[in-house]
């Protein structure tokens, strides 16, 4: 049986970042426990930043 679903699917974008942004981003996502950025680390983080700016330009909105 395969995976159920997401609710709201995944779109992949492709981006290019500066190296050393990159690199401080790895040092902060790493896991010691794993050994490396854990699966998806990237993913996460990126969304949860996008979804913050989103909800803070909202609100901004609102108050406009």
């Amino acid at each position: 049986m395969g995976r159920p679903r997401k609710a709201v699917p995944s779109v992949e974008k492709n981006i290019s970042l500066p190296r050393d942004l990159v690199v401080a981003v790895e040092l902060e996502l790493y896991s010691e426990v794993e050994g490396k950025v854990p699966f998806a680390a990237w993913q996460r983080y990126l969304e949860s930043l996008i979804r913050a700016d989103l909800a803070r330009r909202t609100l901004a909105k609102h108050r406009a």
